[in-house]
């Protein structure tokens, strides 16, 4: 039963065919009213990044997973804004940044984190990030070795990519990518969500989804899998307060457990997207672990 979880991971993630190249500014609103700001910086490379920022305080950056834009964290974005000032990127190729197929590899994305730090000045920050976007943090947190990171948020992602299943499950992705992207998008955001959302909400990052690439897509996950790693070790030198949550990656859980620091985990019974489907929940943890004013 341990492999549970990703058997319901890879079974949901099927399908895709080549996409759309391009990405325009037309948008859907969500059915509440935003109060965050949209904001672009452009990288070392020339590729012009999207992201979303909100509320002041501690910063809180946060890196989405494979596919998904920054819009997907708008409850964070709405209702963290009294406790920290949020900062949610849409990754190259995804939502409406720029898109740079030949370098959406690991330690590019890594970089893009780097240079909006440096871009929007910042002197410290907490770090998340949500499934393929863990090991992305990770990954971040040992190549630069910031002095900046007061604390890190790992959600529902691989602490390990070197597995058979995993590297078995994504080359089925892999392949599959190639085939039918529309159906392939539906079983993408049925995976995410459990509970129902406000369909005006889920339409919006449907939207989105449409508009991430299909290659660049293929070159973010097929990176991972020309050089699997396991990343307990980075995340064991890590000195600042860390929370793991997961949800259909707890058959990696042990895995976790195994990590010793000052570090603590908590299970989720609900979709892939457990800051969604248990916002209230997800955010107390968060002002709980890592803010001054609860």
């Amino acid at each position: 039963m341990k492999n549970f979880g990703l058997i319901f991971f890879f079974v949901f993630f099927t399908f895709t065919a080549f996409g759309h190249q391009w990405r325009t500014e037309e948008t859907i609103s969500f059915s509440h009213d935003n109060s965050f700001q949209t904001k672009y910086f452009t990288t070392s490379d020339g590729i012009k990044l999207r992201y979303l920022s909100s509320g002041k305080g501690p910063t809180l950056i946060i890196q989405p997973g494979w596919m998904m834009p920054a819009d997907i964290f708008k409850f964070q974005l709405d209702q963290l804004e009294s406790y920290f000032r949020v900062i949610v990127l849409d990754p190259r190729g995804q939502g409406l940044s720029g898109d740079s197929p030949e370098n959406n590899y690991v330690e590019r994305r890594a970089r893009d984190i780097d240079e909006l730090i440096e871009f929007e000045k910042i002197d410290s920050f907490i770090l998340a990030g949500w499934s393929l976007g863990v090991p992305e943090v990770l990954y971040y947190v040992d190549k630069f070795r910031t002095k900046k990171l007061k604390g890190l948020v790992l959600i529902d992602g691989p602490i390990t990519t070197e597995p058979k299943e995993v590297q078995q499950g994504w080359k089925t992705l892999l392949h599959n990518l190639q085939t039918n992207r529309a159906e392939f998008e539906k079983h993408f955001i049925s995976a995410l969500f459990k509970k129902e959302q406000d369909s005006t909400f889920v339409k919006t990052i449907k939207q989105r989804l449409t508009k991430t690439p299909t290659n660049s897509s293929f070159v973010a996950l097929a990176t991972h899998m020309a050089e699997p790693k396991d990343y307990s070790s980075i995340l064991a030198k890590v000195d600042v307060p860390v929370l793991i949550t997961l949800a259909i990656w707890t058959f990696q859980l042990e895995n976790y457990k195994q990590v010793k620091g000052n570090i603590s985990i908590e299970t989720f019974q609900c979709g892939h997207a457990l800051f969604v489907d248990e916002a209230e929940r997800f955010n107390r943890l968060i002002i709980e672990m890592f803010s001054k004013k609860h």
